[in-house]
């Protein structure tokens, strides 16, 4: 396991023995993942790997049929009562950041409107801390001129960029992306990613879902390869785009490269 850019190794995400299935289709098979303080990890696969719903768990979208998920001091078992899970769900919201492959913004309020929304109703700040929040926000993701203008009013870059804005209004110990660029056009993908990639100079730790070859390379240190439910390879950057082992992975590569 990698350390931190800091040299201190520390866990923030711990998954293990995750299983998943929906009826009889078994969608993730014991799936075991740590993730470290400031680290930047792809999960790549092809289309029905488990990779959305990977994510989905270790926020409880979805619920695990059996395993543990623990991110920083806060865990869920599939053997917990339901009163404690409620209290755990509650907790990691509080503490995961989710940007969704389709924005998910409120459309009846404004960009600003939407970042302050977390941090009044979950983490109980005032209107005014709310609002300072916010625009500090904007500013970092470049989009402090866009604060009253409404969802419908922005382009989908713009749209995702106040997506992680919200998020991060959470201040949360860990960001999970599930294909942030999927849903834009190629010319809006390049503002969403530096904003990531300005996350990660920054220390934020990130799971990202991914067919962004290029930020993978650039951004990631680790790169797990899904596919059918199970992680098939997972290695550095150059492990897997330059000389990876098994040859499923080789296969998607050079299906995605064409």
């Amino acid at each position: 396991m990698l350390n931190n850019k800091n040299g201190v190794e520390e866990t923030m995400l711990s998954i293990k023995n995750l299983k998943k299935s929906f009826g009889e289709n078994i969608v993730l098979e014991d799936i075991s993942i740590e993730v470290e303080k400031q680290e930047v990890v792809v999960i790549m696969g092809p289309s029905g790997s488990g990779k959305s719903t990977l994510l989905r768990c270790v926020t409880s979208l979805e619920e695990i049929d059996s395993g543990d998920i623990k991110v920083g001091d806060i865990e869920i078992r599939s053997d917990m009562s339901k009163r404690q899970r409620n209290i755990a769900i509650r907790e990691l919201r509080k503490n995961t950041g989710f940007v969704f492959q389709h924005f998910n913004l409120f459309p009846h309020k404004t960009a600003l409107q939407n970042i302050m929304e977390g941090p009044i109703i979950v983490k109980g700040k005032s209107k005014k801390e709310a609002e300072e929040i916010a625009y500090v926000l904007l500013e970092k993701v470049g989009l402090m001129d866009r604060a009253n203008l409404y969802p419908s009013s922005l382009s989908g870059g713009q749209k995702q960029r106040v997506a992680i804005a919200r998020a991060l209004a959470m201040d949360p110990l860990l960001m999970l992306y599930d294909e942030p660029t999927s849903a834009l056009d190629p010319e809006l993908v390049r503002g969403v990613l530096q904003v990531m990639k300005d996350l990660a100079e920054e220390g934020m730790t990130m799971v990202v879902v991914t067919h962004e070859m290029g930020f993978a390379r650039e951004v990631a240190d680790r790169v797990i390869f899904l596919d059918e439910g199970f992680i098939v390879e997972q290695g550095t950057p150059e492990d897997i785009f330059d000389n990876p082992q098994e040859e499923r992975t080789k296969q998607f590569l050079y299906s995605v490269e064409e």
